[in-house]
């Protein structure tokens, strides 16, 4: 039986676009497997945030880059461009990832569709018919996926932030619960060792060493 890394997760955050692909390079070099578990960046009883817009470089100064645009070169990947729903709720996304698992159906399959859609299309993966049409087009289950999302049948297991899911050690997704140790916004190599030290295995050799 292969291991279950548990991961905190919420599709609409653009770390966790960059953990998609590390849990893709992760199970094809470990054949590992994954617990997408819904952490909820902005439940419904939580205010929206407004962000104060960025102070002006100085004109003489050259831009540096983020810790973000950082992540996103050691990963070798680069944040789709399509044009994504602003300040979307995604609890219904979250609960049909539950409802696939109660169907037994391919889960991480599922996952990567609706991180897809929305990421690369810019689809409304918040909304029930967007979901229930994803599910029709990717042959997924969804005779009963409807009712169980309008009900909130699967509720109970969604953490929430702020206080919920800090009281549960997650501060950050997506966050890699490797053995007895969390790991948050991590790069791919710090991961890749986590989860070779867990196995008693030696990761494949790379160009760089590491």
């Amino acid at each position: 039986m292969s291991l279950v890394i548990p991961v905190a997760h919420d599709p609409t955050c653009p770390w966790c676009w960059i953990g998609l692909s590390q849990v893709r390079r992760l199970r094809q070099e470990f054949g590992v497997e994954f617990d997408w578990l819904g952490y909820e960046l902005f439940p419904e009883d939580l205010e929206w945030q407004d962000y104060a817009p960025a102070e002006p470089l100085p004109p003489n100064k050259p831009p540096t880059p983020s810790r973000f645009e950082l992540a996103l070169a050691a990963e070798g990947i680069k944040l789709p461009a399509a044009k994504r729903p602003y300040r979307m709720r995604i609890h219904h996304a979250l609960q049909s990832i539950e409802y696939m698992k109660d169907q037994q159906a391919p889960v991480q399959a599922w996952v990567e569709a609706v991180y897809e859609a929305y990421w690369m299309r810019g689809e409304a993966v918040g909304e029930i018919e967007v979901l229930r049409r994803l599910a029709e087009q990717g042959g997924f289950p969804h005779d009963g996926m409807e009712e169980a999302l309008e009900s909130r049948q699967f509720s109970n297991r969604i953490v929430k932030f702020d206080d919920d899911a800090y009281a549960a050690g997650v501060y950050n997704v997506p966050t890699f619960f490797i053995g007895q140790r969390r790991y948050a916004e991590q790069p791919f190599v710090v991961l890749r060792r986590a989860v070779a030290g867990v196995l008693g295995v030696r990761p494949l050799a790379t160009s760089t060493g590491i």
